[in-house]
């Protein structure tokens, strides 16, 4: 009896393969215990029959069961070659969605693309090879996690694919985007930081809130020269009016003095002609506002402020064009700088144009989700053509084969279950029996001890039976000896 606690469950004894004919299959080609395969005659395979069988490994096909149907075969190439063509499209986005982040081809980008290939090749073969049988077309629970499945990566590849199919459009959409940000900036910069001779409505513009971050710090030296001759020019204007309105009053006391002398009668005169008291007094008058308001000096300052006027009007203009340069210098930089920072195209700024360029124009946005769905479909061919083409003769005998299987194992398991519980049996009854075994002995000694005892007490009793019948010498003594103990110091001791 074979020891099943220790070891798996045992295959059941191989036999000979049965065969339809005479053609047999090496005991490693076929499952245990349904060694049975077709006797058909077996053509060496060409160049196109080996790479059917590749293709066929892609559609996690059985080779020994699909030789039953050969029908199938053609089928199920098929389906390996659009599995393979799944995972090739899925490299090749993986190396236009790479080289649009990188910004450009590098040899590296080989690894990444076949790791991500030989995943989506997988995940295909698994979603193909774990519908195999008829059971699952029965069972949304089945198909449908495949198809959801399918869908999300056929999202995520389609859309690299998508970029580079509209890659023009986008990438011109994306340098016009560039080149409005560059002019906006110029034009703001020109807003918010004005020539100084800017009318009113003009510097108030400047002053808007918008224009806290963009204005240049250029306007301080001129600013300082333009306070300075403003200045300077109200100091002349006021005494230019101060020396007109003194020559003015000049003129009149003049004019009114003489005519109080010569005797011309009018305003503020005589009529009197001669030197008299009035004459005097006006000649005073005049002569007195003459001494108390020097032209000439007024005069004199006045000619030295418009000489600094001229100067300051000169140094003004100067800086007011130096502004004009320094101020489209400092500009030319700042486009400069948000140009450099532009830098190459990538991917996100990518998928932006393509949202701006689908919302504003519907067959655009047509075109684009006509093109993502074809990818999506292209993805989930793999899933949708196995589902959709029904069942086939290869799946019924899938079915057959792992119902056998399930048989087979179940009577293993049983077999198995039955061998280990009979060996715990017998294990017990040869337990049983030791112990039966171990009790009879031990009774059987214990027997023998009782009947050697038994038979020395007879064999002291006959002793001393003899002693009292032969009335020896002492005899007493032994009788009561005898008496008190009658086995005496003779008998064994236990």
């Amino acid at each position: 009896m074979s020891n099943g606690a220790s070891t798996m469950v045992d295959a059941p004894p191989r036999s000979a393969p049965t065969s339809v004919g005479s053609t047999a299959t090496p005991a490693s080609e076929v499952l245990p215990g349904l060694d049975v395969t077709p006797a058909f005659a077996v053509a060496p395979e060409g160049l196109w029959a080996r790479a059917g069988r590749r293709l066929r490994v892609l559609a996690g096909v059985d080779e020994q069961i699909l030789a039953w149907v050969p029908s199938d075969r053609a089928r199920y190439t098929a389906l390996g070659g659009v599995v393979l063509g799944t995972a090739t499209i899925a490299a090749f986005s993986m190396l236009v969605g790479l080289t649009e982040i990188l910004d450009g081809f590098s040899a590296w980008l080989i690894v990444p693309m076949l790791v991500w290939g030989a995943f989506v090749l997988n995940l295909d073969r698994w979603l193909v090879s774990s519908s195999t049988g008829t059971r699952w077309h029965r069972s949304l629970s089945i198909l449908v996690p495949r198809v959801v499945l399918a869908c999300c990566f056929g999202v995520i590849i389609a859309e690299p694919l998508v970029l580079r199919i509209f890659e023009p459009a986008i990438e011109r959409h994306i340098l016009d985007q560039r080149q409005v940000q560059l002019q906006t900036l110029t034009s703001s910069l020109l807003r918010c930081n004005p020539d100084p001779t800017a009318d009113e409505a003009t510097s108030l513009q400047a002053q808007a809130p918008d224009c806290a971050d963009l204005r240049l710090n250029l306007a301080a030296e001129y600013a300082a020269a333009a306070q300075e001759l403003a200045g300077k020019q109200r100091e002349a204007a006021v005494l230019r009016e101060t020396i007109a309105a003194d020559d003015a009053e000049q003129s009149r006391r003049d004019t009114l003095a003489s005519n109080e002398c010569s005797g011309t009668p009018g305003p503020g005169t005589t009529g009197i002609p001669g030197r008299g008291r009035e004459c005097q007094q006006r000649e005073l008058e005049a002569e007195e506002f003459r001494r108390t308001h020097p032209v000439g000096d007024r005069a004199a300052r006045l000619a030295v402020l418009n000489g600094q006027i001229e100067e300051l009007l000169a140094d003004v203009a100067e800086l007011q064009q130096s502004y004009q340069l320094r101020r489209d210098e400092q500009i030319r930089e700042e486009v400069d700088k948000l140009e450099s920072q532009h830098g190459a195209i990538g991917l996100l700024e990518r998928l932006k144009a393509l949202h701006e360029l689908t919302a504003d124009n519907a067959a655009l946005a047509m075109s684009t989700w006509f093109v993502r769905f074809f990818f999506i479909l292209v993805d989930c061919l793999p899933v949708l053509v196995k589902f959709f083409g029904g069942k086939t003769r290869y799946e019924a005998l899938v079915d057959i084969r792992a119902e056998g299987m399930r048989k087979v194992f179940e009577q293993g398991v049983r077999t198995h279950e039955l061998d280990v519980i009979n060996d715990f049996k017998a294990r017990q009854l040869t337990v049983e029996a030791d112990a039966r075994k171990f009790q009879a002995a031990a009774d059987v000694d214990l027997r023998w001890h009782d009947a050697s005892l038994d038979v020395e007490l007879g064999h002291q009793i006959d002793l001393l039976v003899k002693r009292m019948r032969s009335g020896s010498p002492g005899s007493d003594d032994h009788t009561t000896s005898g008496a008190t103990s009658p086995v005496g110091s003779g008998l064994p001791q236990t």
